[in-house]
């Protein structure tokens, strides 16, 4: 038997809380983002465009794990949503 099963345990209901956390933080993102883009204010674009890279960054630091990754994989991820952000701004 694993001696540190209590301490797992204990890891894995707080990820689990966490999980369920940021969950509800991206559904809320979600709702807010709709909100934003139906009412139609001239730079509701910009609100838009900084929640979604708020969910990008939470999916992929929070469900993929990139936290526990090399940390070349948080830096691609960070240049990737840099790039996206400049990119849509540009655009617009």
């Amino acid at each position: 038997m694993d001696s540190n099963f209590p301490h797992t345990l204990f890891n894995m209901k707080t990820e689990i809380k966490r999980n369920i956390t940021i969950w509800i933080l991206l559904v809320l993102l979600i709702c807010t983002s709709t909100i934003f883009s139906e009412n139609g204010y001239k730079y509701s674009f910009l609100i838009i465009i900084g929640l979604s890279v708020v969910k990008f960054l939470s999916v992929i630091f929070q469900f993929v794990e990139v936290k526990h990754a090399h940390p070349v994989w948080k830096l691609t991820s960070l240049l990737f949503v840099i790039i996206y952000f400049f990119g849509v701004l540009i655009l617009f």
